[in-house]
């Protein structure tokens, strides 16, 4: 297969040829007209002292051409292919490939007309002008009319050179051979597991799909406006599904990976638009199924965790799928967040007696379980600062709803400390939890707090905002978090790279485990970035930072991305190693029902920090 390139130039110019001699053979089979931009020849050519030959295609110009001298060499792609009818006539052996097939780029608003069309046949310095046949618009089942002696491998070659050439309007020629749905499934089989579309973003389709004689040449997206994806087939994350070879026993090779995932971009796809797939099969037959997508709006969680559901982390491909469409997704599904945070109906409820003039906002989201909230009050009870705190916790999960609301009641009749509710009608991850907090706070300095969090004494509110009040150039500011048996589990944080996951920056938290009486720190210690776990920021800086980055998942990179932002705009971070309190890490998520989730969610949110912070980072721990 080759392509011309387009020239122009005068036919004094052109070198002399000596002509073929007698022995060659040449035949136009058909010359056709496809859409009115494109030209199909084809037929059949030998010489039999030459293996390679070569074809040219002029148009000399018409009447209507100013320019009566001058020639141009059209682009086109060139296809050898098999003809066994040709073999047999001329006595070669099967493997001999005599049949041609020109794909010519017609740039002209005018008909074809074939007395300005030269085609010449050469080898070496011999040539041969060919005598084209009338021009005749060809329908989609003419295309394949001389390709029934084709190999399988050599139609599917013309489909591509088609695909290449004249892109997505291959599928709108008119007269294609249709293929209804039953007739599709009697060779191709598939089922969508997932087709989350994601509005001025693109759709996740996944399931499988099973192709076990490779019938299918191209598998495309099409939408109401009539736009079309790439050819999925290339495109798609490939896996095995053992389930589905069993369940079509000798359809496909036992090596065959059914599997299927790909993300499709789309930025111009709206709600409740009409999709279809379309099956384009290697002997030129369209199979056109509608595809009923499910416009992701409500649980944005439920919708990462069947984008990652066969995301395999361990295998060769774990980067490409991550860059190409695990990624793509994601960020697509949580960026679109944002347009359904303003639609919901923020519920605002009070309980115990509301602080008057506070002089800080404590922020706490909830997730999983609400336990905590009650332990944290009891020990709050005991802190005098907390009757000058505005204490907010931000309920972020809507299967808690029921049983949390009475449980708040009841807990403010044990506890005289006041404390808000704030609850946005769905879950909002991690992020936006503390973001929607930070909204309704009512006072000029913020403490975001994990519910999990207990203190080790009394005043330590006011004693950290004491300290910080004297250092310079202040970002963020944190204490020292503790595990329950006096081990570190927060001294600052650092980034160390991960070889075995393609080099990603992973959090690192130098010292965690170790007992504290073993870890030699300052009081005082400037950090490149501090846990979000217990984070004291000033309100207005939070906000000129755009709070917390709602494109990671859950509870994963939000606070070093703030960290880091802060960071490039040269604010300092520090740690207050003298500040001690209890950190039960990860208890507050421990209903997690599946591990492997959570485990994937954070391998994407360090893939989206690294590319986002990576530079920095590696200027930072040098």
């Amino acid at each position: 297969m080759g392509i011309k390139i387009r020239k122009r130039f005068n036919a004094t110019d052109a070198t002399p040829v000596k002509a073929f001699s007698e022995q060659v053979r040449v035949w136009v089979d058909v010359c056709g007209v496809i859409g009115g931009r494109h030209l199909l020849i084809q037929g059949w050519a030998f010489h039999p002292e030459h293996d390679s030959l070569e074809f040219c295609l002029e148009y000399s110009g018409g009447e209507e051409d100013t320019d009566a001298q001058g020639i141009e060499e059209l682009n086109y792609f060139t296809l050898r292919t098999t003809r066994l009818d040709v073999n047999r006539h001329f006595g070669f052996d099967g493997s001999s490939r005599w049949g041609y097939s020109l794909l010519v780029e017609w740039p002209y608003d005018r008909p074809v007309d074939n007395s300005f069309l030269r085609m010449t046949l050469s080898a070496a310095r011999e040539a041969k002008e060919v005598e084209l046949k009338p021009f005749v618009e060809l329908s989609g089942e003419e295309l394949f009319g001389h390709c029934m002696t084709w190999r399988t491998a050599e139609k599917a070659e013309l489909l591509n050179v088609m695909f290449k050439s004249m892109g997505n309007k291959i599928f709108e020629i008119p007269g294609l051979k249709k293929l209804e749905e039953g007739q599709l499934q009697s060779k191709i089989s598939w089922h969508w597991d997932s087709i989350l579309a994601v509005p001025g973003h693109g759709l996740f389709l996944s399931g499988w799909l099973l192709d076990g004689q490779l019938d299918l040449a191209n598998l495309v997206l099409r939408t109401t406006d009539g736009s079309y994806s790439q050819n999925l087939l290339e495109e798609a994350a490939r896996f095995a599904r053992a389930d589905v070879l069993e369940a079509f026993a000798g359809r496909a090779e036992p090596s065959y990976k059914a599997g299927f995932f790909t993300w499709v971009s789309m930025p111009h796809l709206i709600e409740r638009a009409h999709l279809e797939l379309l099956f384009f099969t290697k002997e030129g037959s369209l199979g056109v199924i509608p595809l009923q997508q499910v416009n992701v709006r409500q649980d944005i969680t439920q919708a990462s965790q069947q984008v990652l559901v066969n995301f395999n982390v361990d295998g060769r491909e774990y980067r490409s799928n991550m860059r190409k469409h695990v990624g793509p997704a994601l960020s697509a599904l949580w960026s679109n967040r944002r347009d359904l945070l303003e639609e919901p109906h923020v519920e605002e409820l009070q309980f115990g007696q509301e602080v008057k003039n506070p002089k800080r906002s404590v922020i706490v989201p909830l997730y999983g379980r609400y336990d905590f909230l009650l332990h944290q009050i009891a020990q709050f009870t005991e802190d005098a600062d907390f009757a000058e705190t505005e204490l907010i916790y931000v309920l972020d999960d809507p299967r808690l709803y029921d049983a949390f609301i009475p449980f708040c009641f009841d807990t403010s009749m044990l506890f005289p400390v006041g404390f808000k509710v704030i609850y946005g009608g769905r879950n909002l991850g991690y992020a936006g939890a503390n973001n929607l907090g930070a909204r309704y706070a009512t006072t000029d300095k913020l403490v975001l707090l994990n519910s999990d969090i207990i203190p080790s004494c009394s005043g330590w509110l006011s004693r950290i905002e004491q300290k910080a009040a004297s250092l310079k150039d202040v970002g963020v500011v944190a204490p020292k978090l503790v595990f329950d048996d006096d081990t570190i589990q927060h001294v600052g944080m650092s980034f160390s790279k991960s070889v075995q996951f393609g080099n990603l920056w992973l959090n690192e938290h130098p010292g965690k485990g170790n007992p504290e009486w073993l870890v030699d720190i300052d009081s005082v210690m400037e950090s490149p970035a501090v846990t979000g776990a217990c984070m004291f920021i000033s309100k207005a800086l939070y906000d000129s930072a755009g709070g917390l980055d709602e494109t990671y998942v859950l509870g994963d990179f939000e606070d070093s991305d703030l960290c880091l932002k802060l960071r490039k705009a040269g604010y300092l971070h520090y740690v207050l190693a003298d500040e001690k309190l209890y950190h039960l890490e990860r208890m507050s998520q421990n209903l997690f029902e599946n591990r492997d989730w959570k485990f994937k969610i954070t391998l994407y949110n360090a893939w989206q920090h690294t590319e986002r912070w990576g530079s920095l980072i590696e200027q930072l721990v040098r």
